[in-house]
């Protein structure tokens, strides 16, 4: 987005001049000659950057008193002060009270523009440092080495060339957020904000003031600002779309369609420039079909269908992501660096990880902690958490002593073999080759096995 620069200055000679100046570098530029003026034009639109003149003859606030106003309505407007040669130590003081610099009139073309420069960049870096404060993640990629995380970059990079509004769907805990967080690193928007609502975290009849901001001053005389002028020029992501209301639905697709908001109290409208990505752990079309979700918006949001698999369907990520998050947390704790043995890693595999990847995260620090008084770089078998070991062979993680006792020799082995096989067939997600191959049984073989065992069936539900 070309930087809008409001001039603010009793003279208007001296407003025309640093217009053209700032004009000649690309910068969009207007002014205004006392602080009404001022101030109605900051609220018609945002200026990127504010150069005030101290003084301001014949105004009914001069340049100090019309500063505290406009920070205290947006302290993230960077200010410059222009002031003559007696009036320094003011303009030091104007600095100390929010401005972001001075200029001394008469002032070199060089020396405005490089303030000027700087004071975008301060403001930008400031509003960065903000929101990976507030948004902090540690991955920036999508970890895993199958078919399927291939696939999923390779969209992802597509999709961040393209400027179209994206649907990700997906499962708990599968990577939706990253998801978007990657589309927007990897755009052309990327150095702009990057604004989240979590749809179902926000009380509905909030969604006016969460999307337009408020005019009025809270009890620590701030005013509101809304997600549409923050994220103005950037990415919106509305996490879990589903749990909005039909009411906040309809809000969001009017600014889908007019490309601009009404600020609350007041008439005026502004254009906007933001992409939106949505995501859902819903299937919006039984939602659609229920009259939960309106059809209209759906079309709106859906242009770019993203879809986030679950841990499940790509276990041969496992080994990869756990050798990920054990590096990530060792650093972290500042333990020795650990490993899982090839029996606790069969168990990671085999096991259904319902909450996805979010929950194998947890569940590696959780060993991170469990393994730091263990000498043994190995995290072994005896550490792994028992509610994840439901998919070992059950005469091995279950007491059925009780049963195999009343088994020939010939039934307990069929037993034995039957859950083995189950257990790595989980463990390969089905994968015929795969299970053949680290058994060290021919498929044919395998497959004999299988029939005669009665779980064929299972062979035909991941084939």
């Amino acid at each position: 987005m070309i930087s809008d620069i409001l001039i603010i200055d009793d003279e208007v000679d001296i407003c025309k001049l640093i217009s053209g100046v700032l004009s000649d570098e690309g910068y969009s530029t207007r002014y205004a000659k006392n602080s009404d003026d001022a101030f109605n034009s900051i609220m018609e639109r945002i200026p990127k950057a504010i150069i005030l003149d101290i003084w301001l003859e014949g105004s009914k606030l001069d340049g100090l008193q019309l500063l505290d106003k406009i920070i205290s309505y947006r302290s993230d407007i960077p200010i410059i002060i222009i002031s003559g040669h007696g009036n320094v130590d003011i303009a030091v003081n104007a600095i100390k009270n929010g401005a972001y610099d001075y200029i001394e009139k008469p002032f070199k073309t060089a020396k405005l523009i490089l303030t000027i420069q700087r004071a975008l960049e301060a403001s930008l870096l400031k509003k960065e440092l903000i929101e990976l404060k507030d948004q902090y993640i540690n991955q920036t990629e999508f970890i895993g080495t199958s078919t399927v995380v291939n696939n999923i970059r390779s969209n992802i990079t597509k999709l961040s060339q393209s400027n179209s509004r994206v649907l990700i769907t997906g499962a708990t805990g599968t990577g939706k957020e990253l998801a978007a967080r990657l589309i927007h690193s990897n755009s052309p928007r990327s150095n702009l904000p990057f604004q989240i609502i979590n749809c179902s975290s926000f009380l509905n009849e909030d969604i006016d003031k969460i999307l337009y901001g408020s005019d009025l001053v809270d009890k620590n005389n701030k005013y509101h600002i809304g997600v549409l002028e923050r994220c103005d020029g950037g990415t919106l992501y509305l996490a879990e779309i589903s749990e909005m209301s039909l009411a906040s639905q309809k809000i969001l697709l009017k600014v889908i369609n007019e490309s601009k908001f009404l600020r609350v109290g007041g008439t005026i409208k502004q254009d906007i420039d933001i992409r939106i990505i949505c995501s859902t752990n819903k299937d919006l079309q039984s939602y659609i079909a229920l009259g939960l979700f309106a059809n209209d918006l759906f079309d709106r949001i859906s242009i770019s269908p993203l879809h986030i698999p679950s841990l499940a369907d790509r276990r041969d990520d496992i080994p990869v992501l756990t050798g990920y998050y054990l590096n990530q947390f060792t650093e972290q704790t500042g333990v020795s660096n650990k490993k899982l043995s090839s029996d606790s890693m069969a168990i990671l595999q085999s096991y259904s990880w319902p909450g996805n990847v979010r929950e194998l995260k947890n569940n590696i620090e959780r060993l991170i902690m469990l393994a730091n008084d263990n000498a043994n770089d190995l995290i072994e078998v005896d550490i792994i958490p028992s509610e994840l070991k439901i998919k070992l062979p059950s005469n091995i993680n279950n007491n059925r002593g009780d049963v195999l006792i009343s088994l020939t020799m010939k039934d307990a082995r069929d037993l034995f073999e039957r859950d083995y096989l189950i257990s790595q067939l989980a463990r390969f997600n089905g994968n015929i080759s795969k299970t053949s191959e680290f058994i060290q049984m021919e498929r044919s073989a395998l497959h004999r096995k299988l029939k005669y065992l009665g779980i064929s069936s299972y062979d035909r539900k991941f084939n």
